[in-house]
C-alpha cells in the first residue's frame, strides 16, 4: 500500500482507474490518500452471491463499502450488481452506473477461420476433429465448476461414447480450489478429456468445439461465453449473476441450475444430439455478441466518462 501510494502521488495522476476486487480497494484508497482527483472503478463482480456463507458475505460487503466511499464512479459490468451495490450499500445510486463489457469481435469471428488451421490446432492438441467436443474456457479451480463438469462427463459418455473434453487454461496453484488435470484419472474420465493450458489462438480453439460449458459458481460478466457466441458455439452456464447477462436462455446457450450435474449432463446431451438447434443458437450467438459484446461501444463509455468527470 505505502509503495502504491508513493507512485501515485510521484505521478501525480489527475484519474485512477481500478480493476478487479483486490487492486480495487488498495487503488482506491492509496489514490485518495495521494490526493488523486478522480477515483473511478470497474466493476468485474463482487467476490461475494446469493450462496455465500452469511459471515464471509458482510466482511466482503464491509470491505466493498470501505473502497466504495473513496469513488467518484462505479462502472459496473452487469446489471445485477448495480441493484445489490445500492440494495447492501456499497455505493449511493448515483455513484454507480451500467458499463458492460465486450471482447474484439474483428478477432473473434467464425469466417476467419480455415480448415487447415483447424487441423494444425487439433493435431498439436490431440484432438480428434472428427469426434463431439465439449470445451471449457477459464482456470482450472473449482470455482469455474471443474468437478462437476468432470462429473457431469461420466454421464454424458454413458450416451455418447466418443464425446471429448477440451480443457484450457492454466492450473492455478495459488488459489486454495486448484484443480489438477489429474482428476480426469479419479473418476475414470481421462481418455475423453484433454488439457492444454493457457492458449494463445483461441478463436481456433473455439472454433472446434460443439459446445462451451461453463458451470462457474461466481462470474462478472464471463468473457469466455462472450468469445464462444461471437465463434457462434452455443454455451451452457449456471444460474448466476453474470452469465444470466450474456446467455439468452433457449437463444444463444442454455441456463442450468448451480451445481447440479444431473442437469448439467443433460444440457450438454441435449445440445450434442440436437445439432439444427445447436446452430441455430450459434447463429442467434452471433447476432447478440455484435449487438452486445462489441468492445468498441465499452471504450467509448470509458472515455465519456473520463470526460465528464474531467
Amino acid at each position: 500500500m505505502i509503495n502504491l501510494i508513493l507512485i501515485i502521488r510521484k505521478e501525480k495522476f489527475d484519474i485512477v482507474h481500478t480493476h478487479t476486487p483486490k487492486a480495487s480497494f488498495l487503488g482506491q484508497i492509496a489514490a485518495k490518500l495521494s490526493g488523486t482527483p478522480i477515483i473511478i472503478r470497474t466493476l468485474h463482480g463482487f467476490y461475494f452471491h446469493e450462496y455465500s456463507k452469511p459471515f464471509v458475505r458482510r466482511i466482503l460487503i464491509v470491505l466493498e463499502t470501505i473502497a466504495g466511499r473513496y469513488s467518484n464512479l462505479i462502472l459496473s459490468q452487469n446489471q445485477e450488481d448495480i441493484q445489490t451495490a445500492i440494495e447492501e450499500g456499497i455505493c449511493r445510486p448515483d455513484q454507480i452506473r451500467y458499463l458492460g463489457n465486450g471482447i474484439d469481435l474483428e478477432r473473434f469471428n467464425p469466417l476467419l477461420i480455415k480448415i487447415p488451421e483447424q487441423k494444425k490446432i487439433s493435431k498439436e492438441i490431440s484432438l480428434d476433429i472428427n469426434k463431439k467436443v465439449v470445451g471449457f474456457v477459464g482456470r482450472l479451480v473449482a470455482e469455474k465448476g471443474v468437478r462437476e463438469l468432470i462429473q457431469a462427463a461420466i454421464m454424458v459418455k454413458e450416451v455418447i461414447v466418443d464425446v471429448q473434453f477440451l480443457f484450457v487454461g492454466p492450473v492455478d496453484f495459488e488459489k486454495k480450489d486448484v484443480i489438477n488435470p489429474e482428476i480426469a484419472e479419479e473418476y475414470g474420465i481421462s481418455d475423453n478429456c484433454i488439457f492444454t493450458g493457457h492458449q494463445e489462438n483461441m478463436p481456433s480453439i473455439y472454433s472446434l468445439m460443439d459446445v462451451l460449458v461453463l458451470p462457474s459458481h461466481r462470474e462478472g460478466y464471463p468473457r469466455s461465453v462472450m468469445e464462444a457466441s461471437a465463434m457462434k458455439i452455443p454455451s451452457i452456464v449456471t444460474d448466476i449473476r453474470g452469465c444470466r447477462e450474456v446467455i439468452d436462455e433457449g437463444e444463444n446457450g442454455l441456463i442450468i441450475p448451480l451445481m447440479d450435474v444431473d442437469k448439467l449432463a443433460e444440457a450438454i446431451i441435449y445440445l450434442l444430439t440436437h445439432q439444427s438447434i445447436a446452430e441455430k443458437m450459434g447463429e442467434v450467438g452471433r447476432k447478440i455478441a455484435e449487438e452486445r459484446f462489441d468492445e468498441k461501444n465499452i471504450f467509448v463509455k470509458v472515455v465519456k466518462s473520463y470526460q465528464e468527470f474531467s
